[in-house]
């Protein structure tokens, strides 16, 4: 099991449970992988909003699902903690570079940005996208909610959320919407958080106090006080969780 303290661990309660321990459970060789869900979402993307030209995908690791879909996309990443990606990503025919995304220098603008869990913040690479250009991200390391914050330079168009795996099919469903409402406007209370996601609320409610005992904090036992206190542990935001969460968020540079 992955060691929670090398984590963003104020991001826990943003992502499901089963994504978390998924992205990072340990591999024994570190290979290239096409996941299903993704090639799913990024299938939907293709088909029923926008075909990209050009696609970036900067702190990608091993993760090549965006190949599978999109015709032309350049992998880049620094490989700190993702040791010998590029070059299993060159092995497999694509365009990938070992660079710090700060001096990737592209010939033409890109349409599309991807940043899922990316280890840099959004500007060093939406620069490179051009204007109406589309961004797919989550919001793991705050990438989604600093757009939402920034409406100056970004748009939320929507969102795509992953529904479930037909296995009998051998297909996914995935939904993609336009309605963002309740998209990070914080919840009022913990109560209103067990009402709108169970899950998320049942989440934050038996790790965070363990994280903090680990941490060598006394958690205090009102469930407002001890989120306050977890992010005030790790000098993040103390406002609560949003009352509506998707998988992932899709922006227009404007």
């Amino acid at each position: 099991m992955a060691d929670t303290k090398e984590i963003k661990l104020g991001e826990l309660a943003e992502i499901s449970e089963v994504d978390f321990w998924t992205r990072n459970k340990p591999r024994k060789e570190p290979q290239i992988y096409f996941a299903d869900d993704l090639m799913a979402i990024y299938t939907a993307f293709r088909d029923q909003i926008y075909n990209p030209q050009s696609v970036l995908y900067p702190s990608s690791g091993f993760d090549a699902s965006p190949a599978k879909v999109f015709r032309n996309v350049t992998f880049v990443d620094k490989e700190i903690g993702n040791e010998g990606c590029v070059a299993k990503l060159q092995e497999a025919g694509l365009t990938a570079l070992k660079q710090d995304i700060r001096q990737y220098s592209p010939t033409q603008e890109h349409d599309l940005l991807i940043l899922l869990n990316p280890s840099i913040p959004t500007d060093w690479a939406s620069r490179h996208l051009k204007s109406g250009g589309y961004v797919i991200a989550n919001d793991y390391h705050g990438n989604a909610s600093g757009m939402y914050r920034n409406p100056n330079q970004f748009t939320l168009w929507g969102v795509i959320n992953f529904i479930e795996r037909d296995r009998r099919k051998g297909d996914n469903r995935v939904v993609v919407s336009r309605d963002i409402s309740d998209l990070f406007v914080p919840v009022k209370n913990g109560e209103e958080l067990r009402r709108l996601r169970p899950r998320s609320y049942e989440f934050i409610a038996r790790n965070f106090p363990d994280i903090l005992k680990s941490m060598g904090q006394e958690p205090v036992q009102n469930f407002e006080e001890m989120y306050v206190q977890f992010k005030r542990m790790l000098k993040e935001s103390e406002e609560l969780p949003a009352k509506r969460v998707a998988e992932r968020y899709i922006f227009v540079k404007d």
